[in-house]
């Protein structure tokens, strides 16, 4: 069978279901970003001017792991489109490509359909901007608990 670009190359289907599913991972890690910088930036800062370091160290460490589960809630997003969708029709392979694609490590072989395949990439662009997103938030995070190290 012969790849077509209109077919296989660029599938309107998928362009638009990765779309929806970025734009929506983008808002989760929105919400879980303002979370961070509102509520756990402000007490952070608050336990170090009080002296509590090791409770602003705690709290830098929670601040790390929500924004760890806002990656495990977009990966599990991703699989559950490829699921719903019946892209990949396995729950269990849905969500391991999910994982495997979304933070561009690529362990798993791809299993998508040719015409599906635009979603690989989109899922890869979600994560790396989400990835770069947690570092910048982090690295804030870092200056609020250590700010003599500017």
């Amino acid at each position: 069978m012969e790849i077509t670009a209109g077919q296989d190359v660029f599938n309107l289907q998928a362009f638009v279901l990765g779309s929806f599913v970025l734009i929506l991972c983008i808002l989760i890690q929105a919400f879980f970003v303002m979370v961070v910088t509102g509520k756990g930036k402000q007490t952070l800062i608050g336990y170090r001017k009080q002296g509590h370091g090791i409770q602003a160290q705690l709290v830098f460490i929670v601040c790390i792991l929500i924004l760890l589960l806002s990656h495990l809630c977009q990966i599990y997003v991703w699989g559950l489109a490829l699921n719903y969708s019946e892209i990949i029709p396995v729950q269990h392979k849905a969500m391991v490509y999910a994982g495997s694609t979304y933070t561009t490590v690529g362990f798993i072989s791809d299993p998508l359909p040719t015409q599906w395949q635009l979603l690989s990439v989109i899922m890869a662009v979600s994560g790396l901007l989400s990835f770069g997103w947690s570092t910048a938030v982090m690295f804030i995070l870092s200056q609020a608990l250590f700010p003599t190290e500017r």
